[in-house]
């Protein structure tokens, strides 16, 4: 029976347990979150696919209902669905209106004040769910929700939680969780033990004061404390660099503050900081002692010229691209200012002047292609790092802690973190309003010269009045997830090689998509790809229904990142839209396809 995350089934609408379904939230490893009203009342559903998960539906509701607390997410009951033969245990839970951690300092631009108080707020979650005895496991931004209405900060997403007497669920030397936020003790173990098949490794409380410190460190600096130039060597920086002090790295963040956020990253438990109760404590102590500069936002504003780069004698686009000397920017993004409708020059988009013509002609491409639909998709917006999920057998990061870290250095292929386009299965929900497009990190060339005959044939049919409707082209250029490349060489697949996938709906049949999340199923083993695993990634929809997938789960479990793009059967770019749906949003599709691993989205 395949052992995949669960199928993002339930459509709007649809019932379950007397909750009617709005739309889906998120979705991970372990489950999918589901938006529901029950009574005119907001609700977030938690399915979690039983041959999936086994105990851990179990284990995540007793946890849950040990812990009531306002800064940990509510549970208000569970159960099982369907009834008559039950495939997902149903998690009922406090709809958490507000953003992501990562999202909302992003948004909102924090001040020094606003951040230790979201910091206070998760603090006192682990202070409570160690009082009874509860390790969370996987503390980081995407499991850390910041509510809209009042700025509070709650802990969520307990499914890989532990605690004291629970019986062990995985065979691995380590438990589940998200792999660049490890305590340096986890890797030590691993790498004594990685020869000890039955070795296993107990996470504590000391773990999660670790992971809180990075996520502390991330909204004060905007910046992780590690680096490497692979996977080895970052988890080298783990066990023996010492992170720039917070207040060196971002002048903006107070000593005291900084110092807090250090002391969560000693590297050995017994020189951290030993509790979280005595972290709310020197947070509430920094809060007291705080004065007018904990009121200035930690980063610059996007404002015209503000965060000086490298190179200030270059006039070149990759050199504005480059990271900021001192601090990186957050907060709203500055709007294009457009003629007005009926002006002489209605065609010309016009930007705030900048120091830069390279930059200055991109925004004015990205411009005029908004202008025209033409560029939908184009921002992308920092993503959490995927809930690892732990495989059966041989542990994906054993070979990233023996890796050699001299200068033949080889990368883990597997366990490497990516940048998904999806979230991971947490209680969280996706903002009313998005942010205006974000520039690409690394965006091709060849993206440019697309946009550049785009912007061109636009302007022509401006000026030449083209006949008939605007065709929505196809989407632009995107990278691949960190690590895919070398995850998919380790399995014998190279860009260039298809093979055959269906869309969850069933066999040679039709069904409809929306834009969004999607998974597909591999229908056949390819190379070192067994039979059955499930592609996850997103879906893009235009004249055709563009298909990119950026992780896979193979029914042992095994997850890691890929780079795919979904094709027609007869090898076109993209599904065609069957008849039956015009919506610019969703399309009726052909459920087999083709999916061909590339090196790149173009």
């Amino acid at each position: 029976m395949m052992r995949g995350p669960p199928p993002a089934v339930l459509t709007p609408g649809a019932q379950v347990l007397g909750y009617t379904v709005e739309r889906q939230l998120g979705q991970g490893g372990f489950g999918t979150v589901y938006l529901a009203r029950c009574e005119s009342q907001r609700f977030a559903l938690k399915l979690l696919h039983l041959p999936r998960v086994g105990e851990r539906a179990e284990r995540e509701v007793s946890i849950l209902t040990r812990l009531r607390h306002p800064n940990v997410v509510g549970i208000l009951g569970h159960g099982y669905w369907p009834v008559a033969r039950p495939q997902f245990a149903v998690i009922v839970m406090e709809y958490v209106d507000g953003r992501r951690l990562d999202e909302w300092a992003d948004a909102e631009n924090p001040t020094a004040r606003q951040a230790a108080r979201v910091l206070l707020g998760v603090a006192r979650a682990l202070a409570a769910a160690h009082a009874e005895g509860v390790v969370h496991r996987d503390v980081k931004e995407a499991n850390v929700m910041v509510r809209a209405s009042d700025g509070l900060a709650k802990l969520v997403d307990f499914g890989i939680g532990d605690y004291a007497g629970a019986r062990d669920l995985t065979a691995d030397i380590l438990p589940p969780g998200t792999v660049d936020y490890r305590a340096p003790e986890a890797w030590r173990f691993l790498r004594a033990h990685r020869g000890a098949p039955d070795a296993r490794y107990t996470a504590g409380p000391a773990d999660d004061l670790w992971a809180l410190g990075l996520v502390g460190y991330r909204l004060l600096t905007a910046r992780f404390p590690f680096d490497g130039e692979d996977a080895a060597s970052f988890t080298e920086a783990i066990l023996s660099s010492a992170p720039t002090p917070p207040h060196e790295e971002n002048a903006r963040v107070p000593r005291a503050l900084g110092d807090v956020c250090l002391r969560l990253l000693e590297k050995t438990p017994e020189a951290r900081t030993p509790s979280a109760r005595r972290l709310c404590e020197s947070l509430e102590e920094a809060l007291r002692g705080a004065d007018a500069t904990w009121d200035v936002p930690l980063c610059d504003a996007h404002a015209v010229d503000s965060a000086t780069t490298e190179g200030e004698g270059l006039d070149s686009f990759e050199q504005w691209r480059n990271e900021p000397r001192h601090r990186p920017r957050r907060g709203p993004r500055l709007p294009l200012k457009v003629a007005p409708v009926g002006d002489a020059d209605a065609a010309t988009v016009r930007v705030a002047p900048v120091k830069r013509g390279a930059f200055r002609t991109w925004m004015a491409l990205a411009g005029a292609l908004l202008l025209t639909g033409g560029v939908g998709g184009l921002g992308m917006s920092r993503v959490p790092l995927p809930q690892e999920v732990a495989p059966s057998g041989k542990s994906p990061q054993a070979d990233r802690a023996a890796a050699p870290t001299g200068p033949e250095a080889t990368a883990a292929a597997v366990a490497l973190p990516a940048m998904l386009q999806e979230d991971s299965a947490t209680v969280t929900t996706q903002p009313k309003d998005t942010l205006p497009p974000q520039l690409p990190s690394k965006p091709a060339k060849k993206g440019l010269r697309v946009m550049a005959r785009a912007v061109g044939t636009a302007a022509a049919c401006t000026a030449l009045a083209c006949p008939g409707p605007q065709v929505r082209p196809p989407p632009p250029p995107e990278p691949c997830p960190v690590g895919a490349l070398k995850a998919m060489a380790k399995l014998g697949i190279t860009p260039g090689r298809s093979s055959v996938a269906v869309f969850f709906g069933g066999l040679r049949t039709y069904i409809s998509v929306r834009e969004g999340p999607t998974q597909l199923i591999l229908a056949g083993g390819w190379e070192e790809m067994p039979t059955n695993t499930v592609l996850s990634g997103r879906l893009i929809v235009r004249e055709r229904v563009y298909g990119r997938l950026t992780w896979a789960t193979t029914p042992a479990g095994d997850s890691f990142p890929v780079c795919m793009e979904v094709l027609a059967e007869e090898g076109d770019r993209g599904m065609a839209r069957e008849p039956g749906d015009d919506s610019p949003s969703s399309a009726r599709i052909f459920t087999t396809g083709l999916v061909k691993a590339v090196s790149e989205f173009k």
